[in-house]
C-alpha cells in the first residue's frame, strides 16, 4: 500500500508540474503578444490559460496545498478572464500586473517545473507601484509598454 501511495503522489507531482508548465507558457505567450500591442494574441492567449486552469482538477493537489491552488486559481481566473474580456490594450495590461503577481506567488508555492524565469519590474509605468512581469531570459522586453518604451525594467529575482 505505500508503495502505490508513493506511485499515486509522484503521478500527482508530476501532473502538477505539467499544469504548470502550460500555464507559464500561456502566460508566456500572453506577455509576448503585449510587448508587442498584439490585444488580439493576448486576449486569445488568455483564453487557453482560462482553460487550463479550469480542466485542472483539485486532486492532484496535496492536500496540505489545496487552499493555495483553490486560492490562486481565482485571482488567475479573474485576471486571464479581464485580458480576454478587455476593451483596450491598456486594460489587459493592469490585468498582466495581478496575473504576473498570482502566477509568480503559485511558482513559488509549487516550485518552477522547467527553466529559470526572471522576475522583472518597471516603475514608469505606474507612479506609485512598480508593475511586475515573468520572463524566461533576462532580456527585457516590457509588455507594459510595448515597443513604446520596450527597454524600461529590471530584473529583480530568479525562480
Amino acid at each position: 500500500m505505500i508503495a502505490v501511495s508513493a506511485v499515486t503522489i509522484a503521478q500527482a507531482n508530476e501532473e502538477v508540474n505539467e499544469r504548470l508548465t502550460d500555464m507559464i507558457e500561456q502566460y508566456m505567450n500572453v506577455k509576448n503578444a503585449l510587448v508587442h500591442n498584439r490585444d488580439d494574441l493576448s486576449a486569445a492567449w488568455a483564453e487557453r490559460l482560462e482553460t487550463t486552469i479550469a480542466t485542472t482538477p483539485d486532486d492532484i493537489f496535496d492536500e496540505d496545498d489545496l487552499a493555495e491552488w483553490q486560492g490562486s486559481r481565482g485571482i488567475i481566473m479573474d485576471a486571464a478572464g479581464a485580458i480576454v474580456d478587455a476593451e483596450s490594450r491598456e486594460s489587459q495590461r493592469e490585468a498582466l500586473n495581478e496575473l504576473s503577481i498570482e502566477l509568480r506567488s503559485l511558482i513559488e508555492t509549487f516550485g518552477n517545473p522547467g527553466d529559470t524565469l526572471y522576475i522583472l519590474a518597471c516603475s514608469d509605468y505606474d507612479e506609485e507601484n512598480d508593475v511586475f512581469w515573468l520572463n524566461d531570459s533576462e532580456q527585457v522586453a516590457n509588455p507594459y509598454h510595448g515597443p513604446e518604451n520596450i527597454n524600461c525594467g529590471r530584473v529583480i529575482g530568479e525562480l
